[in-house]
């Protein structure tokens, strides 16, 4: 039987996006000596300008068991931002390939330079990235390089191939909670344009009762986010968890209500 009404809209989709990707030129494969390089400088930069001071610090605040350098957030970027800088023709099959060694090391800082490298050249993700992007999951170790693959890489292959949101609901029930937060952050820049919102409260509905503060801080951003757009959706799915989740995330998601509203969820 042929398909009908929406079945045969998304038919259609599939089978324009298919055509496209097929008549789309390659990308030549990554050039290895380029990304060897390209992995060896970053390191060597990191490390000329790591402090003893700040990994104590970013320790303290992030858990002792992280690996870092100990370099400010923005230094981090600059030291990215001349490396994007350099690939800027290379095209993303390069990025990927120098992002690789860079976040599967489990390292805070070259973590944060692969995100940033890769999500510079956000607009050619595609939903056959994820994969790759699942395996970095992997090596996360701490809230700020989740967070960076998380809005800048995983989200755009989301956005690029829809079912993939089914993947973030099965990771949201992972017994690790950087793979949970990552499942939930990776809606934030399309709930915060209006987008992916039922999508984004499936996932939730998973993680609400979440006992990992971490979680539950991302949990409650993303729904803050959705909250700006589409106030009485998050207000409802709040409603029906008053009392069953934990404060903290109540709390963080609600933080842009009205103040009325707000008092009612947090039972003040």
């Amino acid at each position: 039987m042929a398909p009908t009404g929406a079945s045969a809209f998304v038919a259609a989709v599939d089978l324009m996006t298919s055509k496209r990707n097929r008549s789309a030129p390659s990308e030549p494969a990554p050039d290895r000596a380029v990304v060897d390089q390209s992995v060896a400088d970053v390191r060597k930069r990191l490390s000329g300008a790591g402090r003893p001071n700040i990994a104590a610090e970013l320790k303290r605040t992030l858990g002792d068991g992280i690996d870092c350098y100990g370099i400010k957030p923005a230094d981090v970027h600059h030291i990215g931002l001349d490396l994007v800088r350099k690939l800027r023709t290379g095209g993303l099959a390069l990025s990927i390939e120098i992002g690789d060694p860079l976040f599967r090391s489990g390292n805070l800082e070259e973590g944060l330079i692969g995100a940033q490298v890769v999500g510079a050249l956000g607009r050619h993700i595609g939903g056959g990235d994820f994969d790759r992007f699942d395996a970095w999951v992997n090596a996360l170790t701490n809230v700020q390089t989740t967070d960076a693959l998380s809005l800048n890489c995983i989200s755009r292959a989301l956005a690029a191939k829809t079912s993939l949101a089914m993947r973030l609901i099965d990771w949201a029930k992972a017994p690790n909670p950087w793979r949970r937060r990552a499942a939930v952050s990776s809606f934030v820049p399309l709930v915060r344009e209006g987008r992916f919102t039922t999508d984004a409260l499936s996932v939730a509905e998973v993680v609400m009762n979440d006992q990992d503060e971490e979680v539950q801080r991302g949990v409650g951003n993303m729904l803050l986010e959705a909250s700006r757009l589409q106030m009485d959706r998050i207000v409802e799915f709040l409603t029906a968890w008053k009392g069953r989740s934990p404060q903290q995330v109540i709390r963080v998601a609600s933080a842009k209500l009205p103040p009325d509203t707000r008092s009612a969820l947090l039972g003040s």
